[in-house]
């Protein structure tokens, strides 16, 4: 199996478009596994996000406690609407052309970081089997940003001008706050990816000098806005979720990265071996802190997904330190696991779906 695979993957990487090729590959895969349920659409559902793109600097008439006003800051989305006036369809074809450039971009940083086409398409695989890879399909309330997010995220760990970087950073924490929390893991790629330098250096870099920037911009724009339209969001993170969570948390974790935290705790293995203390101790924190923001919230699985950056800093930090050889046979068990566990969602204590396969999908379809 395992040759096979390979022997496939090396013909298809043969290909002048083997990009491209890859990407529908890889489109195709994580909409059989996990089909998206448009018979689920709710209109009513998606009101709300109407309302708060016809005016996106005014509070939502709904309570505190309704989704809704999680998106008072979260402006990107209700600003594009408001001008473009993109009702539900096309929308959700937006999301899906989204999730079709995020594999492309999987596949463009990881062959960027390895040269390796294959390595490229056995991480795009992975992808494909994770919430990640089906976020931008499988999301059809109209309220969640996440493949956009990460969209703008992607682009900032794939362009090589810190200015463009910036620019991303700042898009994606105006799409959703996870992504400005996220952008950490983009600025310690770009920390990790200058070795060659003092730590000292390299915080002051200016690579990275635009990311500060884009930081400082965010909440300089949301003072403004609270100030002078006198914006304020909903009931946000809390702490007494933590507890209240704690009986989904071993799944919410897992369902992060699957099968792809096996590189990201051998790359903090090597970091610890290569005495790496300063970049491993931030790699560690900045993971908590993503996990720990997402056990404040209701939704678990599209919070931690937003840990997904942290697997091109683990490739970085493994192509510079690892067997090839020890290397593959990692990304093999990941893909396996990656593979076998179902397309789970959690959220809150105790609830847990499962976004079925196009051929149950399609048995649901004729029965509705």
């Amino acid at each position: 199996m395992k040759a096979r695979l390979h022997t496939f993957l090396d013909r298809l990487a043969g290909r002048q478009n083997w990009m491209l090729l890859s990407t529908l590959l890889l489109t195709a895969l994580s909409l059989f596994f996990a089909f998206p349920s448009y018979n689920d659409i709710d209109p009513q559902a998606w009101e709300p996000f109407f309302q708060k793109a016809a005016t996106p600097f005014q509070n939502s008439p709904y309570p505190a406690d309704a989704h809704i006003n999680q998106l008072t800051f979260r402006l990107f989305m209700p600003l594009l609407v408001h001008y473009t006036h993109l009702r539900i369809t096309c929308l959700m074809i937006l999301y899906g052309l989204i999730g079709i450039a995020n594999f492309y971009l999987v596949l463009r940083i990881t062959n960027s970081i390895f040269n390796d086409r294959r390595t490229a398409q056995l991480i795009g695989l992975c992808a494909a089997f994770i919430y990640f890879g089906k976020c931008s399909f499988t999301e059809v309330r109209g309220e969640m940003f996440d493949g956009v997010a990460m969209f703008f995220l992607l682009l900032a760990l794939n362009t090589r001008s810190a200015l463009l970087t910036g620019l991303f950073i700042f898009l994606a924490s105006w799409t959703d706050e996870r992504g400005l929390i996220a952008s950490c893991l983009v600025w310690l790629f770009i920390i990790i990816n200058q070795q060659d330098k003092s730590f000292i250096k390299r915080f002051f870099s200016p690579s990275v000098l635009f990311i500060y920037i884009a930081w400082v911009t965010y909440f300089a724009g949301r003072y403004f806005l609270v100030a002078h339209y006198d914006m304020h969001a909903g009931n946000g993170p809390a702490l007494w979720a933590l507890s209240f969570e704690m009986n989904n948390m071993p799944i919410g974790i897992w369902s992060a990265l699957e099968g792809l935290w096996i590189l990201v705790i051998y790359s903090w293995v090597l970091l610890y071996k290569d005495k790496q203390y300063t970049e491993l101790f931030l790699y560690l924190l900045f993971t908590a802190i993503i996990l720990f923001t997402s056990f404040c919230v209701w939704d678990i699985t599209r919070s931690v997904m937003y840990l997904f950056p942290a697997v091109f800093i683990s490739l970085k930090v493994i192509k510079d330190r690892l067997d090839v050889t020890v290397f593959n046979r990692l990304l093999l068990y990941a893909l396996v696991l990656c593979f076998v566990y179902p397309a789970y969602y959690s959220g809150g204590k105790n609830q847990i779906w499962w976004t079925y396969p196009l051929p149950l999908q399609l048995i649901r379809f004729i029965h509705a």
